[in-house]
């Protein structure tokens, strides 16, 4: 704690306000914007850190940086690629996404690169519940998140300037070996003050892994977020529809059904909330259950899939007679179970950009034991099915 009373935690994020103003005059990139700066940091996110950035005329803007320090992952925090995929989609006449106002890549402004987007003003739901929304509007906020996020799915990426942002072939195999690359970085960080190793994410990591590996789903290709979900979308500020999408660090070009499963993901029986599963809580009103869906006002998850399918014009259910579904389930808990793991590193070599990554520990363990439940149910299906 400084004099002042600033914590470390505070002192660590602060930016250099003037330095910031004068470079964002001198671009001339942000119309009208008046000086002095004011910088603000937004204590959601796990990533790459973000602020408000207030000027002197009360317009807001949101501005995201890279973490300070070396990045555990090279792949991760590519500031330029979220900068990139924000201009695209704005060309899209419609298409919900701030504004993308300028980037740059010279790391003497506030220490890493960063861009500056529109602030816009509407509703974040953080509460995967909820509980904000009345029956009838969390079923209309989940139809329109869907029907965006399946119009996001159906753009051509070439034709808004997204040629080569990412491979439309081997998407899964890729993925596999990304994020077990990944998984194997992170578990090599050590505290810096105990010198102690963070450790592999679960013990029958490489196991699921390899199941995967064995059993890839096929070929499709579409713009995917990479991580759709209602706490990286703002809904209009009194009305249940989407109108900006959020965070998309991970985007890229590759299998729209990754984006459909983790969007979906509250539906399925072995959800993982805050380290525990659906199943664990369904003692409790949990409003995704299928008993307890019609009274919560939650869409049947049937219902949502044949509405991006009607729009896509494929339904993913049916990929391979539904094995892709299977093992694409089997992929985003691992997937889950390693950006998590990733937290955990962050944390442990000081680059973590929330005060709240401990909550996010015990998750690590419950998407990857969920992983080995759904290949260990898979295997034993199989093995009764070539004895019938």
């Amino acid at each position: 704690m400084s004099s002042d009373g600033t914590s470390a935690a505070d002192l660590r994020h602060r930016l250099d306000n003037e330095a910031l103003g004068r470079y964002l005059v001198q671009t001339g990139d942000i119309p009208g914007l008046v000086l002095p700066l004011v910088t603000t940091k937004v204590g959601y996110g796990q990533s790459n850190p973000t602020y408000f950035v207030d000027d002197a005329a009360c317009k807001k803007y949101i501005l995201r940086k890279k973490p300070a320090g070396k990045s555990i992952s090279p792949v991760a925090h590519q500031i330029d690629r979220e900068f990139r995929v924000l201009k695209a989609l704005g060309s899209v006449p419609g298409f919900p996404v701030p504004r993308a106002y300028t980037l740059c890549s010279d790391t003497s402004i506030i220490g890493t690169e960063f861009y500056v987007m529109e602030f816009v003003k509407g509703r974040i739901i953080t509460d995967v519940n909820m509980s904000e929304l009345s029956t009838t509007d969390r079923r209309k906020a989940w139809f329109s998140a869907v029907e965006t996020l399946a119009w996001l799915h159906s753009l051509d990426p070439e034709a808004i300037g997204l040629a080569g942002y990412g491979k439309k072939q081997g998407f899964y195999s890729r993925h596999c070996s990304t994020w077990s690359r990944i998984e194997a970085q992170q578990a090599a960080i050590k505290d810096p003050n105990t010198g102690k190793v963070l450790g592999r994410a679960h013990e029958s990591y490489d196991e699921v892994m390899d199941y995967v590996r064995a059993n890839l789903p096929g070929e499709r290709s579409a713009i995917v977020h990479g991580d759709f979900k209602f706490d990286n979308l703002i809904l209009h500020p009194t009305e249940p529809r989407v109108i900006a999408i959020l965070d998309w660090e991970l985007s890229t070009i590759g299998h729209p059904l990754m984006d459909v499963i983790f969007f979906c993901s509250p539906f399925l029986d072995d959800y993982v909330q805050a380290g525990k599963t659906a199943l664990a809580v369904s003692a409790q009103e949990f409003p995704y259950k299928a008993g307890n869906r019609k009274a919560s006002g939650m869409p049947e998850p049937g219902e949502l899939l044949d509405r991006y399918a009607e729009i896509v014009g494929y339904d993913l259910r049916k990929d391979r007679g539904g094995k892709d579904w299977e093992v694409g389930a089997i992929f985003h808990y691992i997937r889950s179970g390693t950006i998590s793991h990733g937290i955990q590193a962050r944390t442990m070599s000081g680059q973590a950009s929330s005060e709240f990554a401990h909550l996010f520990f015990e998750k690590t363990k419950a998407y990857l034991d969920a992983a080995v439940q759904r290949v260990k149910r898979l295997k034993e299906e199989s093995k009764s099915g070539s004895k019938l």
